[in-house]
């Protein structure tokens, strides 16, 4: 009987520490994913494409509120950026074509964009503003996703 329950307590500790191992084994390794961005709609070679991935509401499209700020040279009207070890889950991109490489938006005397720009899901600005981040999410839910943006 003293052997039958030693037997089985060792039995119970081994199984244990093998799950309790691979449950730790998940923890420690976040799915991260890779996002392509390609970029039409150019005009020209200029400058550079500006890029900011987004990944809270609360935060999109801000400026200094972005996950991480990207940037490419266009060649022959487009360009490609490519993001690496962004963790799974629900993002949006606010871009532009910076011809000039001031670093920020061009805009007119009244106020309007001189400088093409572009958002995920290519939704476009309203009257009142930028498109909201449930508007333009997109999800990274696999090793490799790529999106396409125009830029107008």
């Amino acid at each position: 009987m003293f052997k039958r329950k030693k037997i089985a307590h060792l039995l119970f500790s081994a199984f244990f520490a093998l799950g309790q191992t691979a449950a730790d084994e998940t923890k420690l390794e976040p799915k991260i994913g890779t996002l392509i961005i390609e970029f039409d709609g150019l005009v020209n070679n200029k400058g550079e494409v500006l890029a900011a991935v987004y990944n809270k509401a609360k935060k999109f499209p801000k400026e200094n509120q972005a996950i991480q700020n990207l940037k490419a040279k266009p060649v022959e009207k487009k360009c490609i950026i490519k993001a690496d070890k962004i963790p799974y889950g629900d993002y949006a991109v606010a871009a532009m074509h910076d011809e000039n490489q001031s670093g920020n938006m061009d805009y007119n005397a009244i106020g309007l964009p001189k400088e093409k720009y572009g958002f995920s899901n290519n939704k476009r600005a309203g009257l009142f503003g930028p498109p909201n981040f449930k508007s333009c999410r997109f999800v990274i839910d696999k090793p490799l996703v790529k999106i396409k943006i125009t830029l107008k």
